[in-house]
């Protein structure tokens, strides 16, 4: 077990999320009603961080700064009323900032249409700002771009296991990760399980880092370093599935807490698609974590992989 203080180090976005549910999308022109609305804390860096903190994970959040606007002082009331105590000390708060916005329309099949602003001005830490030598499991997300290249290479260098998610454009990442997560969405539509088996099994053989494509409640497909063959693993269907805004970053949150357990790689898939499953039976980034006791549970009454 490594002696780095800090378990995970989450870096990418913060932002206050609207999650509007409707019966269905209207067509151009047309309405439809809103059935039911909140406002929710969100963003990957903090759906996957405040999952980990909520897990006792020794957890330290990174991100874009968080304005003293409306926005972002309601933003910060709902961090530190659903995540007590997440260490945010290199996230900064300034009058300057825009706080990122981000609008979740969910409709019943789970999916949802997102409309935001302040993505394309995100400024976040420079690598040489954060604590990289006393981090174990680094994981960034590809919203400011070349702030988490900088940031993923430069905690690679400082001995960080790094888990970069969607990441696969930038080569540089996917030689310096451990693992290399992205969704399926980032890839050409359509593309067949056996399709999806052979891009991850290339993908680990081109940068020789184990390699996840995640495919919403198909799965993920699994080419690990070690091991001859890529293999499929089945998601775990939600109770009650409501929203899946989030789902792939509490993914990410689980497959870290397995890592950061040692757990073997299938047992760190198997909690990530329970807890994936678990955020989808209510609307918000993170709303529908529960807490490690009642993950396990759920996993001990569920059949799969």
């Amino acid at each position: 077990m490594s002696k780095r203080p800090i378990d995970v180090l989450v870096y990418g976005t913060i932002c206050l999320d609207a999650i509007w549910r409707v019966a269905a999308l209207p067509e151009i022109d047309g309405f439809a009603p809103i059935l039911d609305e909140r406002t929710t804390s969100g963003g990957e860096a903090l759906n996957t961080g405040a999952a980990l903190h909520r897990w006792g994970v020794r957890t330290v959040l990174a991100g874009n700064p968080v304005g003293t606007d409306e926005r972002g002082v309601q933003l910060l009331h709902l961090i530190h009323r659903d995540a007590p105590g997440i260490d945010m000390r290199y996230v900064q708060i300034s009058d300057h900032a825009a706080t990122p916005f981000c609008a979740c329309v969910a409709t019943p099949d789970g999916k949802r249409t997102m409309f935001g602003t302040g993505f394309d001005t995100m400024n976040s830490p420079a690598p040489h700002h954060l604590p990289l030598e006393k981090v174990r499991w680094f994981t960034m997300d590809p919203n400011a771009w070349e702030a988490g290249v900088a940031a993923g290479l430069a905690a690679a260098e400082a001995g960080c296991s790094v888990v970069a998610m969607d990441f696969l454009d930038s080569p540089e990442i996917c030689s310096a990760a451990t693992i290399n997560l992205s969704s399926s969405s980032r890839m050409p539509t359509g593309l067949t399980h056996q399709e999806l088996l052979t891009r991850v099994g290339t993908l680990r053989d081109t940068y020789g880092k184990t390699t996840i494509i995640t495919h919403g409640d198909e799965g993920c497909f699994v080419a690990a370093v070690g091991e001859p063959e890529a293999y499929h693993c089945p998601a775990i269907p939600a109770p009650t599935l409501v929203d899946c805004t989030g789902a792939g970053d509490v993914f990410r949150a689980g497959l870290l807490y397995g890592l950061c357990r040692e757990w073997p790689l299938r047992e760190c898939l198997r909690f990530a698609a329970g807890a994936a499953a678990l955020n989808c039976t209510a609307p918000g980034g993170w709303a529908g974590v529960l807490s490690l006791q009642q993950t396990l549970e759920f996993l001990e009454s569920t059949q799969g992989f």
